[in-house]
């Protein structure tokens, strides 16, 4: 694994965090394999087959919460032969409802991803809570 796939995953998942600040679901969407094998596990158990799914779940996130906040801490970053890596670490997510109502969550995430032609894709993602952990 070379300093430079490093630096390219890193600045993968920096994009990947803003496009979630931003509530920007096409930069977003961007970062995944949209496959329908594509496979999400959430920290309430929810487990999210194909994109779809994933989804519409995130864009009733981005339309009803006042505001979103995601930060990736501390990631672990391995690459496998220049087309697939893991990348593990802390997560936390913040969100306010439109009453103002704020909910914080967090915990460890760990990443698939896989080089796509050019681009890196997450391929399947998990994230427990700290509960969990």
């Amino acid at each position: 694994m070379s300093v430079e796939q490093t630096k390219e995953l890193d600045d993968f998942f920096r994009s990947m965090r803003q496009a979630y600040n931003a509530r920007d679901m096409k930069l977003f969407r961007s970062h995944f394999w949209t496959d329908k094998r594509f496979v999400n596990l959430d920290p309430s158990g929810r487990t999210d087959l194909g994109w779809g799914s994933y989804e519409e779940i995130l864009d009733q996130e981005f339309r009803y919460m006042e505001s979103l906040k995601m930060e990736l801490k501390d990631l672990q970053i391995q690459v496998f032969d220049d087309s697939f890596g893991t990348a593990a670490g802390d997560w936390r997510i913040e969100q306010v409802d439109p009453e103002g109502r704020g909910v914080e969550q967090g915990g460890r995430a760990t990443f698939a991803v896989a080089r796509v032609k050019d681009d890196w894709k997450i391929v399947q993602q998990h994230l427990s809570t700290e509960t969990d952990v």
